[in-house]
């Protein structure tokens, strides 16, 4: 495992050649990044080997502004000629749970679970998202292992391998090895 010196973009490339290199070795040939604006998703389709597939999984309308999409849409066109899935959908540690304490105050099981992922790092976190996002989608079997990269705030700084879950069997979802993150987040 690597461990960075702290969180951030500029682990981003480091990130995608460790986690590059691990889901070559995997059945799947699956690699999984968050992408908010495209930064990530951008530079993992420039180091990707053609023989691997990326979902890049990008926040949902309106996270930062009612009806805004984040994501460049430019390169939402070229990631799927180039045979990659690109998925925006709610996020499925926080989905309407966010509204509730924003509205009622309190923290919701699906929030204490975020928050124990942090405990690891925020991108271990992202990490189990998107795996959970992807196969809720059909775009990951939950036969499968994966490599899944998330990060903190902006770019890529921690990879792991999973064995995907859908939403409502979100505990049979397996993190069978953390491959990077930031040694303090």
């Amino acid at each position: 495992m690597v461990l960075f010196e702290k969180p951030g973009k500029e682990n981003t490339r480091k990130t995608l050649e460790i986690a590059i290199q691990k889901a070559s070795e995997l059945s799947s040939k699956k690699l999984l990044i968050a992408s908010a604006t495209g930064y990530s998703a951008r530079m993992a389709l420039e180091m990707i080997p053609e023989d691997m597939k990326l979902v890049v999984v990008t926040h949902h309308a309106g996270f930062e502004e009612p009806d805004t999409q984040e994501f460049d849409e430019e390169l939402r066109k070229l990631l799927k000629e180039k045979g990659h899935d690109v998925l925006t959908a709610t996020h499925a540690l926080s989905a309407g749970e966010r509204s509730l304490r924003r509205k009622f105050g309190g923290i919701y099981p699906l929030e204490i679970i975020a928050n124990t992922l942090r405990m690891f790092s925020e991108g271990v976190k992202v990490g189990v998202e998107i795996t959970l996002m992807a196969a809720d989608a059909g775009l990951v079997k939950t036969s499968e292992l994966v490599v899944a990269c998330g990060g903190t705030e902006s770019g890529l700084d921690s990879a792991i391998v999973v064995k995907p879950a859908n939403s409502p069997n979100l505990f049979d979802l397996k993190i069978t090895e953390i491959l990077c993150k930031p040694l303090i987040s």
